[in-house]
């Protein structure tokens, strides 16, 4: 027989004598229930509930307080909740502070380029100030810089969050710095009108020492095939200070669309600039690594192929999806969705085929779909050397042209990739996908299947000497720029994640940096094949070879530690770039006036309370005099706060040493506060003298 509640709470009474007279009145409750008095019962449940409330808080503090004594002599210098608490504080502060400068100082930049392009625009003829575009490319390289310096702060803090037990509850907070507003802000609308601004400059001053340039866009090599361009790496932190000084000799190949949005007989459109274009390449491989050969023997002098010459290089370019309704995302899985598939013979020379993704499967099985003897050629070369999705790299490409004599944009000379990042496509377990970037899930069956460049790549599109040229004109030893002959994404990527066939590694590589993995290659043809080499594809009837647990642990290892190394070859690493102390505080001419207005305005406010309360002071009524007296010394208030913060901002713009600017609070709480004094003073006197009238 199950123990009633009653009879439960004498027992717990009994075997705790510290809480005996703290538990429930339950006796009392349900006496008062049966009763059917519902004030009663509610009063009852007031007082129980604020009278358990009571108790437990006060051992919740005890019992906290204790364990924490306990746990800081056990453990030495750890932190409590209170420290917790006051580090998440720390980071909410320091968060909204950079979002806060960030988004004025991004407002700022913003409306002063799009007056100068309505004034361009407007005005045939406008001139262009050279002073002042030095100014505003200078402020969007600094505001660049503050951005991702501070990006990588939160980041490192946050991970030392995480490697701290007491405060790991405090890693979460990296998500919330990733959508913050001052992550959200897109370069490109600062860097495109700045480019058209730069353009219009040099079309108004001449050429100059830019007369060089003449004539390039005859020499520009083709952006497709592998080899065709002068590449260097560019530390991340020196990124938008290249694009700045690309824009100063070169056009920026972008597109402005106004989107229209009149409300009423204003005009609110919005110019969005696309400058930045999704570049995905996909790069085939065999078991045996032919094409990583041939791309070796092709790229860098000095190293022959090892299994001899295969005579074609063959890899595809997918572009991204166009938009959805209302700009979101398109669907990468999209059957109709086209990709280009480029073939370099044995004399370079490039032919290119369009697919649609919904014919990849069986063009990847060495089935061609069409007549086209491009695709003929490329379905042979697949069958005959077992070829399938190895590697592919991924990046947003920003590209500079040379105007034409037709005065249009001409022909790429100078490309930029960020964010880039390797894939390894034998690791893709979407079956409905024949790679990652025409998958909808993105899954992978190792954890180990990306790999991300730490820092930029630039092309020149142009021979040696005239690459030589435009690098003349951007002032390399101020860009840190590291040149890398030979570099092949393709080689890259394949060193990377499939080092068992990158033998010998390509020069940019440090040999000892990879050890050379044993075992076999992950892209081996299924033994379920066919006899014509069915390869393991998506769509077919193989099964795919995955690595071993083992393999996978080296590579990734391996990578890391390559990673490290290209942070030293990139000027990058996992620690902050040095910041170069300002030798002096730069403040736009508008703030030093905008302080003076502001005390002017007080002044003004001061005029008008001095004017009421002579006017209240020359009443003949004694609570007229009285209220004349208060405002009096609140138009001191008025005057002497104002002048005191005027002399204190003027004193920190005169400071050579940059500070944080703060949010001053106490002069408007102590105006408020007074005024409110005032206010209640004034009703007391009349009530106090009608009181007096009517006694009288």
């Amino acid at each position: 027989m199950s123990m009633t509640f009653g009879k439960s709470l004498s027992r717990l009474r009994k075997e705790n004598p510290l809480f005996a007279n703290h538990y429930i009145n339950y006796k009392e409750l349900k006496d008062a229930v049966g009763e059917a008095d519902v004030g009663k019962v509610m009063n009852l449940l007031r007082t129980e509930l604020d009278k358990i409330n009571d108790i437990v808080e006060v051992q919740w503090e005890a019992l906290s307080g204790e364990l924490m004594a306990r746990m800081r002599k056990l453990g030495g210098d750890k932190l409590g909740a209170d420290d917790v608490a006051k580090v998440m504080n720390l980071l909410r502060t320091e968060l909204d502070k950079i979002n806060d400068i960030v988004e004025v100082q991004w407002g700022a930049l913003i409306g002063e380029l799009q007056g100068r392009m309505r004034k361009l625009g407007d005005k045939e003829g406008a001139e262009v100030d050279g002073e002042s575009l030095e100014n505003l490319s200078q402020a969007v390289v600094w505001l660049h810089s503050f951005i991702e310096t501070n990006y990588l702060g939160f980041q490192k803090v946050v991970q030392k969050c995480a490697e701290s037990q007491e405060t790991a509850s405090c890693s979460w907070f990296l998500a919330r710095v990733e959508a913050a507003s001052f992550r959200q802000h897109r370069f490109d609308e600062l860097l495109v009108p700045l480019g058209r601004l730069y353009t219009a400059f040099r079309q108004a001053h001449g050429p100059g020492e830019r007369a060089a340039l003449h004539g390039l866009e005859d020499q520009a090599l083709p952006m497709s095939g592998d080899g065709n361009a002068q590449v260097f790496f560019v530390p991340i932190s020196q990124v938008m200070k290249a694009k700045v000084a690309l824009l100063k000799v070169l056009e920026p190949a972008a597109t402005m669309i106004k989107a229209k949005t009149n409300q009423g007989t204003r005009d609110t459109s919005r110019v969005t600039a696309e400058f930045r274009q999704k570049v995905t390449h996909v790069y085939f491989e065999s078991s045996r690594g032919d094409q990583y050969a041939e791309r070796l023997r092709r790229r860098v002098d000095g190293f022959a192929a090892t299994t001899g010459p295969v005579g074609f290089l063959l890899q595809c370019h997918v572009a991204p999806p166009p938009l959805a309704e209302a700009g979101a995302p398109g669907d990468p899985s999209d059957p109709y969705h086209e990709v280009s598939v480029e073939i370099q013979d044995e004399s370079y020379v490039v032919s290119k085929l369009t697919l649609l993704q919904k014919n990849m499967p069986a063009f990847l099985s060495g089935k061609a779909t069409g007549d086209s003897p491009v695709e003929t050629w490329a379905t042979e070369a697949i069958l005959k050397d077992q070829l399938r999705p190895a590697v592919s790299s991924s990046s947003f490409r920003s590209s500079f042209t040379a105007a034409s004599s037709a005065g249009k944009a001409g022909a790429a000379l100078v490309s930029i990739d960020e964010q880039v990042s390797f894939r390894d496509e034998a690791a893709l377990a979407d079956d409905k996908a024949w790679c990652f970037a025409a998958s909808k899930t993105g899954a992978a069956s190792t954890s180990w299947s990306q790999v991300d460049f730490p820092g930029a790549i630039l092309r020149i599109w142009l021979p040696a000497s005239s690459a030589n040229s435009l690098l003349g004109l951007l002032g390399v030893p101020d860009l840190d720029l590291k040149p890398v002959p030979g570099f092949s994404e393709a080689l890259h990527g394949t060193a990377l994640l499939h080092r068992e066939l990158a033998n010998p590694l390509p020069p940019w590589i440090p040999s000892e940096t990879l050890v050379l993995a044993a075992g076999r290659s992950t892209l081996v043809v299924s033994p379920h094949g066919d006899e014509k080499g069915l390869l393991d594809v998506p769509g077919g009837k193989s099964q795919r070879v995955d690595k071993k647990p083992t393999e996978s642990k080296k590579s990734g290892s391996a990578a890391r530690s390559l990673r490290r190394t290209w942070c030293a070859m990139c000027g990058g690493g996992d620690a902050a770039a040095p910041v170069k102390d300002d030798p002096k505080l730069l403040v736009d001419c508008k703030t030093p006036m905008a302080i003076e207005r502001t005390l002017l305005r007080w002044m003004r406010s001061t005029v008008l309370l001095g004017s009421l309360s002579s006017l209240l002071m020359s009443g003949s009524s004694f609570d007229m005099q009285l209220n004349g007296v208060l405002l009096g010394l609140v138009c001191l208030i008025f005057t002497i706060f104002p002048l005191m913060s005027y002399v204190k901002r003027s004193r920190e713009l005169s400071n050579p040493k940059a500070k944080q600017p703060k949010v001053d609070r106490t002069m408007p709480r102590i105006l408020a506060l007074s005024f409110s004094v005032v206010m209640f003073s004034t009703v007391c006197v009349n009530v106090f003298a009608g009181d007096s009238l009517q006694d009288s």
